[in-house]
């Protein structure tokens, strides 16, 4: 390189120009953080008004609102395991004002039980952070008299086909964690879709179905009413709530994923600043006493960790385990 040129790099009024831009992108930047949301933010729930999902999202948008000082709108956007929502955001612009309440079943498992998905999980979407963990409750009908785990692997061993199970529909967690159950054992029943897990759980209930999975929220009431029978927990731990309840580990089912979550996920590109300040909203809703007993009324717990990581992380996990077990079950949505 010669003088001329080392000094030519070095003029002092290109750096001056430099300087200046990397300035207002900068300030540009500082700006578009403070500022945001400047006008209301959409949350798309994948399921009807009514539910765990749903009752969630409204608490914890209600207390969002007031941390990012704007509104947090909760919309409902149910049909197709999900995948309605799920697509609709994904095609929204990357602003921050348009996001997902995912799932396992909408993050992890549709991708594997739709022929044609109009989303990518990985592609087409930022993760934002875990919002709350829960577990499902396998429940049987008081009528048919089974009232542990090992006593419906006996029956259904002895009658092939007899039983029936109830699920929020083909491919939902509901459905996919009882039939990894029966696959495990070698048991047969005929699996009873549903649109939604409270149509299935009022049907177990009449006895119109034999067995149900749904989230604590919906079973924990029908089991304290004495209308179901809790048989096994579809999570890590041993619930509070029913502490002689085994979890599916405990009863010898190996290679189960997990509990199930909630996860607020964004389209791909949206800003850092968004996410992360989602991210400190949550974290404080969890630290708020108030919206604790208000989540905790919904049978739900926080997340371990909080942030885009843990998200990742997890939803990598479930693939690799929900991919294998969806394509040995033949289970597939058109």
């Amino acid at each position: 390189m010669t003088t001329h040129a080392f000094h030519e790099k070095l003029n002092p009024r290109r750096l001056v120009g430099i300087g200046a831009a990397m300035t207002l992108l900068l300030s540009a930047t500082c700006s578009m953080a403070a500022t945001w949301p400047t006008r209301p933010v959409s949350v798309y729930v994948p399921v009807a008004a009514g539910g765990a999902a749903d009752a969630l999202a409204r608490v914890w948008g209600a207390y969002v609102s007031k941390e990012i000082g704007g509104t947090v709108v909760v919309e409902n956007k149910p049909g197709a395991n999900g995948s309605i929502a799920a697509a609709y955001v994904a095609k929204q612009r990357p602003d921050g004002y348009a996001l997902l309440f995912g799932s396992t079943s909408t993050m992890s498992i549709n991708p594997f039980t739709y022929t044609k998905l109009a989303y990518n999980p990985g592609r087409d979407f930022d993760p934002v952070t875990e919002i709350a963990v829960t577990s499902q409750i396998l429940v049987s009908n008081p009528s048919t008299h089974i009232r542990s785990i090992n006593e419906l692997v006996d029956q259904a061993k002895a009658n092939p086909g007899k039983f029936t199970y109830g699920s929020a529909g083909i491919g939902n967690s509901t459905h996919l964690n009882v039939a990894f159950l029966a696959k495990h054992f070698g048991i047969e029943m005929t699996h009873v879709p549903y649109k939604g897990a409270a149509p299935a759980m009022v049907d177990l209930v009449s006895g119109q179905v034999n067995f149900a999975a749904d989230a604590q929220s919906g079973a924990l009431p029908q089991i304290r009413a004495g209308k179901a029978i809790p048989l096994v927990v579809f999570g890590d731990e041993r619930l509070p709530e029913l502490p002689d309840v085994p979890t599916v580990a405990e009863a010898g089912v190996t290679g189960f994923p997990g509990s199930g979550w909630y996860r607020l996920m964004a389209p791909k590109g949206t800003p850092s600043h968004v996410i992360d300040r989602l991210t400190e909203a949550t974290r404080k809703f969890w630290a708020d006493e108030n919206a604790r007993k208000q989540v905790a009324e919904l049978y739900m717990v926080g997340p371990k960790a909080f942030g885009p990581k843990p998200v990742l992380e997890t939803m990598k996990r479930e693939t690799r385990i929900w991919g294998p077990i969806v394509k040995s079950m033949g289970i597939r949505n058109n």
